[in-house]
């Protein structure tokens, strides 16, 4: 039933472009303000503001599974899916970053991508386009990282109320106990930033990047962004060091964007066939 889910889901944001018709967040805003007032400890508040709706997602689901051969829990359960799939418009993103580039417009990148990436923070300081494209290619690879790989990887590892876990947590990571949330998110990342990374490296230039997967598998306390920037960047092949003048770069540069949203892509494409496989077997 989970695959069935997975598939049915894929195909629904195919043909809707998102999932954005079943993202509203306004209940889980007045659960944070609810949470927040309560007289425990910050560990504790986030804690409860996921685990609790979780829990009772995952009790409804029981209830749910064996009614009418499972179809409500599939039901159910693509909906969950959906939900827990990214808020932004990643295609739309990309599409008019590239535009940015095609013009040399870095500073609007900046001052426009960036943020809607949730990337711009005060330690960026970037002095030239190249600088621009590295965090704005660093920002969209972790968006596309987290918009739908973790949330499968979860809900094949534990179902759909563990997408929904990991889904509230990134809902969490700006606004409720941000500095907690960054580390749970740290940790809930760990092993599925590094199977995508593993999936760049397959489809992608192997030989090149096979060491920069190997230094990220090596060092435990690597930040995911950075880890699958790294490993993706290399997949790519490097870009060339000098140009004319910003318009060059900035051509070469939403080349190498459009081939990061092709990376993706192979990766994910990649990654259903694995477990279309592990299904058939077990």
């Amino acid at each position: 039933m989970i695959f069935l889910a997975i598939i049915i889901a894929l195909v629904l944001v195919q043909a809707w472009g998102s999932g954005s018709r079943v993202h509203r967040d306004d209940w889980f805003l007045g659960w944070q303000s609810r949470v927040a007032n309560w007289r425990v400890g910050p560990q504790i508040k986030l804690a409860l503001v996921i685990l609790l709706p979780v829990g009772l997602v995952q009790i409804i689901l029981g209830v749910l599974e064996p009614v009418l051969f499972g179809l409500l829990w599939i039901a159910t359960a693509v909906v969950l899916l959906l939900y827990s799939f990214s808020r932004r418009d990643f295609h739309e993103l990309m599409g008019r970053y590239r535009d940015q580039c095609r013009s040399a417009d870095f500073e609007g990148a900046y001052l426009s991508t960036l943020p809607e990436l949730g990337w711009a923070t005060s330690q960026d300081d970037p002095v030239s386009p190249r600088e621009v494209h590295a965090l704005v290619q660093r920002g969209f690879i972790y968006e596309g990282y987290q918009s739908w790989f973790a949330v499968l990887f979860y809900f094949v590892l534990l179902g759909p109320a563990g997408a929904l876990a990991y889904r509230l947590l990134q809902l969490c990571r700006h606004d409720f106990e941000a500095e907690i949330a960054e580390r749970w998110i740290l940790l809930a990342d760990w092993i599925p930033a590094r199977l995508l990374a593993a999936a760049f490296t397959l489809t992608g230039d192997f030989v090149g990047s096979r060491d920069k997967l190997l230094d990220g598998l090596l060092d435990a306390s690597a930040e995911t962004s950075q880890l699958l920037y790294a490993v993706g960047s290399a997949a790519l092949g490097e870009m060339p060091t000098e140009f004319p003048d910003d318009l060059a770069f900035g051509q070469e540069a939403a080349a190498e964007n459009k081939e990061t949203g092709s990376l993706l892509f192979r990766s994910a494409a990649a990654w259903v066939a694995v477990i279309s496989v592990a299904v058939l077997l077990f």
